[in-house]
């Protein structure tokens, strides 16, 4: 390949992530339907004869982990998993717009539930317990109806709009698991999601915006990780499950803390099969298990601990959800239109109770699946020593996997680079790699263009690597460039251009403050910053931690985003035209009630028309 080959040579590319392992699929909910999987899931992942050795199993696995409080062995301390945010897709010889429900995806064809959507007439939103409905189509937004979600407050709630229908899916927390102060956790062998969190899974009917109505609910034990609905119509919910309620003890006057530890540990060996296999109740009904004992399946190595398990309904047919699930745990979820990617990071610095050592060697493995329609067919597995930062550190292009990960070394600093692993006999096998992106630095953004990889890293200055994986078997580095600040987003807005969001720094790695910056690719070997655009200091741009937070708009070349100002207590909505020539020019701001914050977003509704909300809904025209 030519080192001077643009955007325009790349096809298409997508990011990932996710966290499990062994995988089964069942027929309707507590229904008892047949195992549906191919001969290779067998023999990769098996299954439990019966409860009894599925009881074992996490009986077996908890045990050593339970301390003088329980699971982990502090206090305590009510403790909630942060949710991933998304990246979007793209093509590469263009720029990139949002999905027709305006949220800024990570694949063309698969939206992400967000906490607020659009049809272009209407924004279907959640605040205060609520489905809020505003019209948008007229000249002032009116608000049509704000509907009470059935249940419990939710924790983080978001939604999905198709046509009339919405599906908002969100968590019931629980009390919480402890763990002792100062101790380092790796989050795969202890879960973070409270024990007896419980999954809503809501349907709204929006025949009549100003009177929804409910049309089915499902209440799953677990958090939800991600929600996604896919160019059929069809919906998947991503669960996860780890330590159950148990009544433990503690240490006090007349209890030692190895008094306590003893005591904890008969209480988890009297533990039944109903305290560890999820179950779900539909429609108020009586709680029932997801899935048959006999049909979950595990890892021949250990994977974490906990349940991952995914439903899948037809958008508006919810009461037709079938279930699959894991023995393992999870914390990121990656999905394109054909194939679901599953990662769980295992040792590290991890938490231990004096006896139960675990490794510190970290390996991730990583598992695929195929989607076909309403089914989920498992197709291989692999692992590498290494981390990695998140979900955008996944691609898959040509049915190959490329992994950007952090890659330990016996002596010195960690090294970076991008790693290809290759489906083969139902395993995931490397094929390809390359190092020395970065030593001894992060990895800030990722962004992948079919047979192209841009890779940000950063320690006191932000190297942006291209990377070259036209030959999968042999990716090679092509170019580098090293300015100081990173780029904690990258969006492709056409003409080799790649807006990057993020901070701006000094020479040594101080914070300057937000910005924006363009980059031109159309030298792979030599890239180019075109422009900058600082927003002041202490500020900080949504769309580094959560990029639906962003949109850019293709037609009318702007992009608007979110910026907090951290001295001044505040936040604004802010518009950027990029220039065919790559400059950036602010073309628009607008105050955000509060701090605008991690549910502000940038709803496009055609015409240069964008809702802004926040607090409130509120439309400009950014034109």
């Amino acid at each position: 390949m030519g080192a001077r080959r643009g955007l325009g040579g790349f096809a298409a590319g997508v990011t990932v992530g996710a966290a499990a392992c062994a995988l089964l699929t069942t027929g309707l909910l507590g229904r008892g339907a047949d195992l549906v999987g191919p001969a290779a899931v067998a023999g990769e992942l098996p299954a439990f004869d019966d409860c009894a050795q599925l009881r074992q199993w996490y009986v077996d696995r908890a045990v050593p982990l339970v301390g003088p409080y329980g699971f982990g062995g502090g206090p305590v301390v009510p403790m909630f998993a942060e949710r991933s945010g998304s990246s979007a897709s793209l093509d590469a010889a263009g720029a990139v717009g949002s999905s027709g429900t305006g949220t800024n995806t990570q694949e063309a064809d698969v939206d992400e539930s967000d906490v607020a959507k659009t049809d272009g007439s209407l924004v279907v939103r959640l605040a205060d317990r609520s489905l809020v409905v505003t019209d948008v189509s007229g000249a002032a937004p009116v608000e049509l109806s704000r509907t009470r979600l059935p249940g419990p407050a939710l924790v983080r709630p978001e939604l999905l709009l198709h046509d009339d229908h919405v599906v908002v899916v969100g968590d019931e927390p629980g009390p919480g698991v402890g763990w002792p102060e100062g101790a380092a956790i790796d989050r795969t062998f202890l879960p973070g999601r409270p024990g007896d969190t419980r999954a809503h899974v809501i349907s709204f009917d929006l025949a009549d915006p100003a009177a929804p109505t409910v049309t089915d609910q499902q209440v799953v034990d677990g958090g939800a990780l991600s929600t996604r609905e896919y160019a059929d119509g069809t919906v998947r919910v991503v669960v996860t499950t780890d330590f159950p309620p148990l009544d433990f003890v503690q240490p006090n006057r007349d209890r030692t803390p190895a008094e306590a530890t003893r005591r904890n540990r008969e209480i988890v060996r009297a533990t039944g099969i109903d305290d560890w296999l999820p179950g779900v109740r539909s429609d108020g009904g009586a709680e029932h298990p997801l899935l048959a004992c006999s049909e979950v399946r595990h890892p021949l190595q250990a994977s974490g601990f906990g349940t991952i398990s995914v439903l899948t309904f037809p958008f508006d047919e919810p009461g037709r959800t079938t279930a699959t699930a894991v023995t393992a745990a999870g914390d990121l979820v990656y999905s394109s239109a054909t194939r679901l990617y599953v990662a769980t990071t295992s040792g590290g610095p991890v938490l231990t109770t004096g006896d139960a050592p675990l490794p510190r060697v970290a390996t991730t493995e990583v598992h695929a699946f195929a989607l076909d329609g309403g089914g989920t067919t498992y197709t291989g597995s692999g692992s590498f020593h290494g981390t990695v930062e998140d979900r955008w550190s996944f691609s898959e292009h040509d049915g190959r996997l490329r992994v950007a990960a952090e890659f330990p070394r016996d002596q010195g600093p960690a090294d970076n680079g991008v790693l290809v692993l290759t489906e083969r006999d139902g395993r995931l096998v490397e094929t390809g790699r390359v190092d020395g992106l970065g030593r001894g630095e992060s990895i800030r953004s990722v962004r992948w263009f079919g047979d192209l990889a841009i890779v940000v890293t950063f320690r006191e200055t932000d190297p942006l690597y291209t990377v070259d994986l036209a030959d999968p078997d042999r990716p090679r580095v092509v170019g580098e460039l090293r300015i100081p600040g990173f780029s904690s987003y990258l969006h492709p807005v056409g003409g080799d251009l790649l807006v990057g969001v993020g901070h701006d720094g000094s020479a040594d790695g101080a914070d300057l403050g937000a910005q924006a910056a363009t980059f031109d690719l159309r030298d792979l070997s030599a890239v180019r910053r075109r422009d900058t655009l600082g927003f002041g200091p202490s500020t900080d741009v949504s769309a580094g931690v959560d990029p639906r937070a962003f949109s850019y708009l293709p037609d009318v070349r702007v992009l608007v985003t979110p910026v907090q100002d951290w001295a001044r207590g505040g936040a604004r909505f802010v518009a950027l035209r990029v220039g065919a020539d790559g400059s950036l020019t602010e073309t628009g701001s607008w105050v955000s009630r509060g701090y605008g914050g991690e549910d502000a977003r940038t709803l496009p509704l055609g015409g240069g028309r964008v809702a802004l909300v926040g607090d409130v809904v509120r439309v400009v025209d950014v034109r």
